[in-house]
């Protein structure tokens, strides 16, 4: 019984490398991370190729001599954005994300300042 009980208490050996199982996790966190960003470039470019198709459409010979020149001058400036413009509204979604993440950390900063500064009014006590 004795022995049993010192059996128990003695620590195994593994033959399972905890260190690879680690290196693996890793490396498979690492290629979904690069598999997201290529996906994310392919988006983007995607996205690039379609507002020059539609940039190559609107100049082209057709297309200008549809529109008159008095129409041009009176919307120079003025043109509104399509709702067709993916990456300009993607864009637009990730700058206000971005300003809501800044506010955020500004309203933290702000918070850490001050328990720093009353930490060390208490401490000065």
């Amino acid at each position: 019984m004795a022995e049993s009980i010192e059996r128990a208490c003695m620590k195994r050996l593994t033959l399972i490398s905890h260190e690879d199982l680690e290196q693996e996790r890793l490396k498979r966190i690492e290629e979904k991370r690069l598999q997201e960003e290529e996906k994310k470039r392919q988006e983007e470019e995607e996205a690039q190729q379609k507002l020059l198709s539609e940039n190559n459409v609107a100049h082209s010979p057709d297309y200008m001599d549809a529109e008159t020149s008095e129409q041009d001058n009176f919307d120079k400036g003025k043109a509104t954005v399509s709702n067709s413009d993916t990456l300009v509204l993607k864009l637009q979604e990730d700058l206000a994300a971005q300003k809501a993440e800044q506010e955020l950390l500004k309203e933290e900063v702000k918070n850490l300042t001050e328990s720093q500064h009353h930490v060390i009014k208490t401490q000065e006590e």
